[in-house]
């Protein structure tokens, strides 16, 4: 399959920045802005021993002539002393700083904390209940009526999305406390990428999509977390399905040397310039608002792109078509066999 042409460049949204969050060492934050304030007070200690020199022991300056040069060093003398008494009251606004970072940073952590406690804590109840369901549903408890199946059905999949919204709150936190862990196993994209189409192939044939998938026919191997790059493209993949009514949805995969370039376009609404900025953020929802969606799948996938040390990249037309454009490396850097997020202190 070739790319569908198109008449201008389409906007642009790249991931591949680490994720961050606020942090400060004040030890080296206080280090740094001392050498700062060194620097800019030797500037005029410099100029005033010149002029002296130049005053008292030979040579001569126009604006040291007669009293005007002593008004002049007398400037000089006072501006130095009042950058020097300036730098307890600047000193003391830039200690500000370092404490409101670190409160925001203590806040941070204790917010992610909450979130995934809660998380881990709906993790086992939900089990139950959509286990409950299943039995229901299955007729273990007797066969239900069409008026009975119903609710049951609506219940499955509610339950359904809830344990989606846990489980995305639990790899959030995971990534951003550096926690999660890549397995390093051999992956078949093509295998991969086939298996997530088939999983979509039922609401595909409901919406009546084509789709064209174009893979080489020699295998592209990489090294990575299986099921970690099978939830990015379903992901991807589920966004393409659930936002494309009519018109096609494209896979392709590509190698070029040591890279890999999976893309996965589609014919839908497209995304606004305005929203293409701010598709990887964190609880963002852009488009059809009336859609499911809890605003972290994009997130998670350019987390777990950058985990594999690869960039995700989003391209879009409004009312043409989005392409997400996924790059990894056949191998992995050296010294990287158990990959974890950035935390801050590790952020680039």
């Amino acid at each position: 399959m070739s790319p569908r042409p198109r008449v201008s460049t389409p906007r642009r949204a790249s991931a591949g920045a680490a994720p961050s969050k606020p942090s400060v060492n004040p030890e080296r934050a206080f280090s740094q802005f001392n050498m700062a304030f060194g620097l800019m007070s030797v500037i005029p200690l410099l100029i005033c021993f010149y002029l002296i020199s130049v005053r008292f022991f030979g040579g001569s300056l126009a604006i040291l002539e007669g009293a005007n040069g002593a008004y002049f060093l007398l400037a000089l003398i006072i501006a130095m002393l009042g950058l020097l008494a300036g730098r307890r009251v600047i000193q003391e606004i830039f200690q500000r700083l370092v404490d409101a970072n670190q409160t925001l940073r203590r806040m941070y952590d204790q917010q992610a904390a909450f979130v995934g406690n809660v998380a881990h804590e709906f993790r086992a109840p939900l089990a139950v209940m959509k286990g409950a369901l299943d039995n229901l549903a299955d007729g273990l408890h007797g066969s239900l009526s069409s008026d009975q199946a119903e609710p049951v059905t609506m219940s499955q999949r509610e339950a359904s999305r809830l344990a989606r919204l846990v489980n995305d709150l639990l790899d959030v936190t995971r990534i951003e406390a550096g926690r999660l862990r890549l397995s390093q196993q051999s992956v078949v994209l093509q295998e991969l990428l086939t298996s997530v189409a088939q999983m979509f192939s039922g609401p595909i044939r409901e919406r009546g999509l084509h789709v064209t998938i174009d893979m080489p026919e020699q295998p592209v191997t990489i090294i990575g977390d299986r099921d970690r790059l099978k939830q990015v493209f379903v992901n991807l993949m589920g966004n393409a399905v659930k936002f494309t009514k009519q018109g096609t949805i494209s896979v392709r995969l590509t190698q070029d040397h040591a890279i890999a370039q999976i893309e996965i376009e589609d014919t839908g609404p497209g995304i606004a310039e305005a929203d293409l900025e701010r598709i990887f953020d964190k609880f963002e929802r852009v488009g059809d608002q009336s859609e499911e969606g809890s605003g972290l799948g994009l997130p998670i996938a350019k987390d777990l792109i950058q985990l594999h040390h690869g960039i995700i990249v989003a391209e879009s037309h409004l009312g043409k078509g989005s392409r997400f454009i996924v790059t990894l490396p056949m191998q992995p850097p050296s010294g990287s066999a158990h990959p974890a997020a950035p935390t801050a202190a590790r952020a680039s």
